[in-house]
């Protein structure tokens, strides 16, 4: 029996549907398991692909995640300005817990965000890291936007300042109040409690402080 022979994507279209073929593969493995289960011989057999195959679409695992968190920050941006939208002008408390519920009820984003800086940009060149902080860019800027659509006395650097800090909670508070399995049976004992950040309790009191400042 002849094993089938493996047909390079030439098309554009062919192209891009091979890598969300292989960006579905990772995202599935790293709901399950974590950066360190999202490898590349992992991707590529869950997408049916060999490991050669996957760099004609990828330089490294660190793209394919890379790529899922811009996957991920593309959804967060039209649910984000929706979500504003829908709160009164100026009402702070409104805002922050729009704001919030959409940064905190993003796990796959949470957890990517947390390792953008310290593993996904460890492996990559420097045109891979320009394309995604370009990418970033954009898409902070059009938070920044609508967040001035409800807070119109902010500045667009104080507006887009604010995206990019509640950006940075969220990636800073995400691995403590997600810890590893032995850290958070340690951090379960009463002794502990203070030292394990709870998202749905101190994001919200962040965010309306920086929200706040710039009102």
């Amino acid at each position: 029996m002849t094993t089938p022979t493996f047909q390079r994507a030439r098309k554009p279209e062919e192209i891009q549907a091979r890598r969300e073929t292989l960006l579905a593969a990772a995202a599935e493995l790293f709901d399950a398991e974590g950066p360190l289960g999202a490898g590349l011989n992992a991707i590529a057999a869950r997408a049916g692909f060999t490991k050669s195959n996957v760099y004609r679409y990828f330089e490294s695992r660190e793209e394919v995640l890379l790529s899922l968190f811009l996957a991920e920050m593309d959804q967060l941006v039209p649910a984000l300005a929706a979500a504003i939208a829908a709160t009164p002008e100026g009402d702070l408390d409104a805002l922050t817990s729009a704001v919030t519920l959409q940064f905190a009820s993003r796990p796959r984003l949470g957890h990517l965000t947390s390792i953008l800086s310290g593993t996904l940009e460890a492996n990559v060149s420097e045109d891979t890291i320009v394309t995604v902080k370009r990418a970033m860019g954009g898409m902070a800027a059009e938070m920044a936007a609508a967040l001035r659509t409800r807070l119109p006395r902010a500045s667009t650097e104080d507006a887009l300042w604010a995206i990019t800090m509640i950006g940075s909670l969220v990636a800073g508070m995400w691995p403590g109040a997600h810890p590893a399995p032995a850290a958070e049976r340690v951090l379960s004992r009463p002794e502990f409690a203070g030292h394990r950040p709870n998202i749905e309790r101190d994001l919200p009191r962040a965010v309306r402080a920086i929200l706040t400042s710039i009102a």
